[in-house]
């Protein structure tokens, strides 16, 4: 099949772009409001932007009440963020925290979820206890996307990564993150999520020593194991 996304011609019962575009990391980006609750919730379009230094990107639409996300006010007026990774084991936490309004008056996304609250060392932004990975991040920038509908109109928000955290429990004998024991959730399309329960290694074509040096040494990629041979 074809068709136009301009014209929407699939023919389909729903839009299959973002069910092409899998998976997708879930950004469960934490915030602290203007009252001094604590806010958080995930966001599908999150990725890694470049290496050296870490930086981070993520989009948002506007909420259904034709508004900036809360998420994206507080990185703005504070200049500060978390990303806290999504376990299986987190997985209905993070569901909930996608409600757009909390009930009966409540502030704070965190007891509404029902999860423990641990601070941040460099920002201050509460993260996820038992989240196995955290990144502390510091606002950049904002870019501002014109949508087809108030709604998808889109606040693209990028950040640097000044922080890590990793439970010392997924670093495996080799040094490595263990993300099959993770098993992070990722986004599909619909109301469709997988997890990471399986990797492969393939190492890329061997090139100059002095070259794959360069590329160990900004940490973009390790050696595998017949390249140190």
């Amino acid at each position: 099949m074809f068709y136009e996304t301009q014209k929407n011609n699939h023919g389909l019962p729903h839009n299959p772009f973002k069910s092409c575009t899998v998976p997708r990391c879930i950004g469960w980006i934490s915030t602290r409001n203007e009252d001094g609750s604590d806010n958080i919730a995930p966001y599908s379009q999150f990725t890694n932007l470049t290496f050296d230094p870490p930086y981070v990107l993520f989009s948002a639409n506007q909420n259904i009440f034709e508004d900036r996300k809360n998420t994206v006010k507080n990185i703005e007026r504070t200049g500060q963020f978390v990303f806290n990774m999504v376990s299986e084991e987190l997985a209905e936490a993070m569901n909930k925290s996608s409600i757009a309004k909390l009930p009966n008056g409540l502030q704070d996304k965190f007891e509404y979820i029902g999860v423990e609250k641990q601070e941040a060392e460099l920002v201050d932004v509460a993260m996820v206890k038992s989240s196995p990975v955290h990144y502390e991040i510091e606002y950049v920038q904002t870019l501002r996307l014109p949508g087809n509908d108030i709604i998808n109109t889109i606040d693209v928000i990028i950040g640097k990564v000044i922080g890590i955290h990793i439970k010392d429990e997924f670093i495996n004998d080799e040094g490595k993150v263990d993300i099959v024991g993770i098993r992070p959730v990722a986004r599909l399309g619909y109301f469709d999520f997988t997890v990471v329960n399986n990797s492969f290694e393939m190492a890329p074509p061997k090139i100059e020593d002095e070259n794959l040096q360069f590329l160990v040494d900004k940490g973009l990629e390790g050696i595998a194991e017949d390249q140190e041979k």
